[in-house]
């Protein structure tokens, strides 16, 4: 194997759970990775109100997913309420992630937007579909995108806030790690940018603008130029063979 990433220092932001892919293929490739997770995501505990929606599943023409972490979550709570999803019901997701995250739950993605984005979702939805009733499993910081532009389409949209993401926080030695420097550093969430920036120190936030910041996607890389960082590339594959081979082609001689 060609160790094309030898002598770079990436920077990985994912949650602990989350990043164990990515960071086995970037040291494949001869790569040092700093793994450093921006966030933490929790189970959020649902209602009386919410759990009976799930128990209405049948009801619902569509499920909508987001992320990764939303069909991780919703799976988990329908599970814990000993639901199965009827075999009526059609499912879309955001992205490649999001798709695979499906996929490797068994279950078929009928709808995926070519751009991984909620207003490219709701887009496709609303052009190849007529509109139904959809529950859309998110997080509490989820964007308002994908359910307003479907409901503005016509669709019943019945979002189910069914997990939680906050900053994780920073030890001094993970502060200092960054500080000597990193080469690239990739973000796979809006929330991990915000939660990253917000708890470095100034010394830390010089280190990221010095480095090539590698959005997982547009959302993603959105956020990076909401806090004024460009993004070095936005991969159209976002999956760890995606995201490893922009690394690549960002690689610093």
């Amino acid at each position: 194997m060609i160790h094309t990433l030898m002598g770079q220092r990436i920077l990985i932001t994912r949650p602990r759970d989350q990043g164990e892919g990515l960071r086995r293929a970037i040291i494949a490739l001869g790569g040092d990775v700093l793994w450093i997770p921006a966030i933490e995501t929790a189970p959020r505990p649902l209602s009386d109100g919410e759990r009976s929606l799930l128990r209405e599943l049948g009801t619902f023409g569509w499920l909508a997913f987001a992320s990764a972490n939303a069909v991780r979550y919703f799976l988990a709570a329908a599970e814990g309420e000993g639901i199965n999803l009827p075999a009526h019901l059609r499912v879309a997701a955001v992205g490649a992630g999001t798709a695979k995250a499906l996929e490797a739950r068994g279950l078929a993605v009928h709808a995926r937007p070519e751009r991984a984005t909620g207003a490219a979702l709701a887009e496709y939805l609303a052009s190849a579909h007529r509109p139904a009733r959809l529950l859309l499993p998110r997080g509490e910081s989820a964007r308002e995108e994908l359910a307003e532009r479907l409901a503005a389409a016509g669709w019943d949209v019945v979002p189910l806030v069914c997990y939680r993401t906050r900053p994780a926080p920073l030890r001094p030695d993970q502060i200092f790690a960054i500080e000597q420097g990193v080469h690239a550093s990739v973000f796979a969430s809006p929330s991990a940018v915000r939660a990253l920036w917000e708890n470095l120190p100034e010394t830390g936030r010089e280190a990221i603008r010095r480095s090539r910041c590698l959005p997982i996607g547009p959302t993603t890389a959105e956020a990076l130029l909401e806090i004024g960082l460009r993004p070095a590339a936005v991969p159209q594959d976002h999956s760890v063979e995606g995201i490893v081979a922009a690394l690549e082609k960002l690689a610093v001689p």
